[in-house]
C-alpha cells in the first residue's frame, strides 16, 4: 500500500482526526484499531479481533517493548 501523500486533519471539535482518502479507503471494514503513541510519533494498526486489549494488557505493567507489541498484535489478530 502506498503511503498517504495527503495530511490528516483534526476535526473542529477536536475529537476526531479525519483521514484522506486512501488512508479511509485502507480502514473500511474494521471498526478497532491499536494506535501506539511513542515521541511525536503515532501508529494505527487493524485489529481485527474480539479480543478486548484490557483483558490482555494492564496499566500496571510496563510499557511493551515494540517487539512485544509485535508479538501481541499478531496474536490477538488469530
Amino acid at each position: 500500500m502506498p503511503i498517504a501523500s495527503q495530511y490528516a486533519v483534526l476535526s473542529k471539535d477536536k475529537k476526531s482526526i479525519i483521514l484522506p482518502d486512501d488512508v479511509q479507503n485502507w480502514v473500511k471494514g474494521v471498526d478497532r484499531f491499536i494506535v501506539v503513541m511513542e515521541n511525536d510519533g503515532l501508529m494505527l494498526k487493524k485489529a481485527r479481533s474480539h479480543l478486548n486489549l484490557d483483558d490482555v494488557v494492564t496499566r500496571e505493567e510496563s510499557p511493551l517493548s515494540e517487539n512485544e507489541l509485535n508479538k501481541l498484535i499478531h496474536e490477538i489478530r488469530k
